[in-house]
């Protein structure tokens, strides 16, 4: 599948997390000899209306408002005030984004796909859902989807003020879609987008692949 920039869609990445299996910040690691953070950043380009970094980290990351990737310039903004957890970087991302749809993303996803990206927005045009999910045999991946901003927003501030951190709360509180693994193959090739790493030899492995 070829990618199509979306003027209704933000791409966001998250870089909040502490790193603490990796031993060090993660999102500037570098991959293949980018760090990790511009090479999912380049990725998504192609079908983001904007580009923006959620981290708590906010002056380590500034540098990225200097990079146009893919035309884009990131803006970076800072995570959400409360608890740490999937809910904050869920909540924050949500409302740092300015267009309809958001597309939310872990920054240590280093193959993350824009032809998957772009056919999980598709499914807003056909149908009445608030979140379009990936899901493969052993589970979703929420880090992975897409959201309708003005829907998940207000649900997303409200668990969070609760301290409900499981992203499963929100994704039950708001019309969800799903878009299983034979149409995420289709779209992306294979499942490899979902790989995340988390540890040094992961990222060595992940390395190897790419």
């Amino acid at each position: 599948m070829t990618t199509v920039r979306r003027s209704d869609l933000s791409c966001v990445v998250q870089a909040g997390g502490l790193s603490s299996r990796m031993g060090c910040d993660k999102a500037r690691m570098s991959f293949c000899g980018e760090p990790l953070i511009e090479r999912v950043l380049g990725r998504l380009a192609p079908v983001a209306g904007e580009l923006v970094v959620t981290t708590s980290r906010p002056s380590e990351l500034a540098y990225l408002e200097e990079h146009a990737f893919g035309g884009l310039v990131p803006r970076i903004v800072p995570d959400l005030e409360g608890s740490a957890g999937a809910m904050r970087g869920i909540a924050s991302s949500l409302a740092a984004a300015r267009l309809p749809l958001v597309a939310i993303v872990a920054c240590d996803m280093p193959f993350v796909s824009p032809e998957l990206i772009g056919a999980l927005a598709d499914r807003f045009e056909a149908e009445a859902i608030d979140v379009c999910v990936p899901r493969e045999e052993q589970g979703i991946e929420p880090l992975c989807a897409v959201w309708r901003r003005d829907a998940c927003a207000p649900v997303a501030q409200e668990l969070l003020a609760c301290d409900r951190q499981r992203i499963r709360c929100l994704i039950n509180r708001v019309q969800a879609g799903y878009m299983d693994e034979p149409q995420i193959v289709k779209a992306a090739g294979s499942t490899l987008c979902f790989e995340n790493v988390n540890t040094p030899e992961e990222f060595a492995a992940a390395e190897l692949l790419a």
